[in-house]
């Protein structure tokens, strides 16, 4: 686990220095006893250390190229995440203009004036009818009027209802799958 400050990577670079270290003396110890004639059995410590030291480096080269290993497993995925999405905004600007040529037809077939489409859009996008109404440069109580003239010509009682009414094919229709 790596934090955004790289604290964990500090920390883990000093104990790895500070096991080398160990390891370090711990073989000029045994090497240095060995010359003044001790026997193995009195640098038992001596050699514990050094093996203790070798598995815990072990450990961490082991470690070290599992994460290097995941990172580049991750890489790859982020490159074909890249890659679709890619596709994706490369088919976003014909998907947008087929989704508006439909509203524009439903709006023509409830009869909506190019006021009441406005008014539609800016609902769907979320607005309040006072930014709709700053938008148009307009008052808000026309925007209401507008609003309410289209929920009678689509047939629906609300903005909730008109959205849905807009949104609800989307969620049904399969998924697009990309050759």
């Amino acid at each position: 686990m790596i934090d955004a400050s790289g604290q964990f990577r500090y920390r883990q670079t000093l104990f790895v220095v500070f096991v080398l270290i160990v390891f370090g003396t711990s073989v000029v110890e045994i090497v240095t006893e060995f010359m003044n004639g001790e026997t193995l059995t009195t640098m038992v410590d001596d050699m514990s250390g050094v093996a203790v030291s070798a598995l815990v480096l072990m450990g961490f080269a082991y470690e070290r190229r599992a994460q290097h290993k995941a990172l580049k497993d991750l890489r790859g995925k982020l490159e074909s995440a890249r890659g679709q999405l890619a596709k994706l905004d490369a088919r976003s600007p014909q998907l947008a203009g087929q989704y508006r040529a439909v509203m524009q037809k439903q709006f023509d077939a409830w009869s909506l004036t190019a006021s009441e489409q406005d008014v539609v859009i800016g609902m769907l996008k979320g607005l309040s009818f006072r930014e709709i109404a700053e938008l148009r440069q307009t008052r808000e109580k026309t925007v209401r009027q507008q609003a309410t003239s289209v929920y009678r010509k689509a047939g629906v009682n609300s903005r909730n209802e008109l959205t849905a009414w807009f949104f609800e094919d989307m969620l049904d229709a399969p998924p697009i799958h990309e050759p």
